[in-house]
């Protein structure tokens, strides 16, 4: 009889909104392999540099990655004892490099993969469920607030509505859609109305109709 591939469970979602909480406790829930800051991982050991120089890169796209170029030219001392990049590295070749990076895994294990357009890049595999996680404006800043420990209400608002910028521009340059599309998803769940046990109940449930395997 033919095995199943694996089954991956993509996470898209709004910062604040508790997607990375959530995804992880389904994964857990499932036995699913987390991933989320692996992918980063794997990507700067491909390209043979570190991993801090792309984490201000990643999910973003604006334009080429100079100042990692340009740290390996002029020798700052950051970047100074990081071997340097045989190439010119942009946005779209990153991209596509962590997208062949999420297959390698789902090829390898049933996953939860947060973030980095999953949904996108899995989306001619089967066995792929995509989830997206959002809530309120005001519930998201709050709890920005809380777990980064900001004072200042315009701050903290300032950062999530930044971060929603930046994810529907990165979304729509690579992936050519709009993030928040509902088309683009299974599941939207609103983490401020259904709270963090239920959106994750839902995600292991609709998992598990699809997989008798792992009830």
């Amino acid at each position: 009889m033919t095995e199943k591939p694996n089954m991956a469970v993509t996470i898209s979602r709004q910062m604040g909104s508790g997607g990375h909480y959530i995804g992880y406790l389904a994964a857990k829930e499932l036995g699913f392999k987390y991933v989320d800051r692996e992918i980063l991982h794997e990507a700067a050991k491909q390209l043979h540099t570190d991993v801090s120089l792309l984490e201000q890169y990643d999910e973003r796209s604006e334009g080429i990655l100079e100042s990692i170029v340009r740290g390996f030219f002029f020798g700052t001392p950051e970047t100074a004892s990081v071997p340097p990049l045989k190439r010119p590295i942009y946005n779209r070749d990153l991209y596509r490099m962590e997208s062949k990076i999420m297959h390698g895994i789902v090829d390898r294990h049933s996953a939860v993969i947060v973030g980095r357009a999953g949904f996108f890049a899995l989306r001619e595999r089967s066995r792929v469920i995509r989830v997206f996680v959002y809530a309120p404006l005001d519930f998201r800043v709050e709890r920005i607030m809380k777990v980064q420990n900001i004072r200042d209400a315009r701050e903290g608002k300032s950062i999530v509505e930044e971060s929603d910028r930046r994810r529907e521009k990165f979304i729509l340059d690579m992936a050519g859609v709009h993030w928040t599309d509902v088309r683009n998803y299974h599941l939207c769940l609103d983490a401020s109305f259904m709270g963090f046990p239920e959106c994750v109940r839902t995600i292991v449930d609709l998992a598990r109709r699809n997989d008798p395997l792992l009830a």
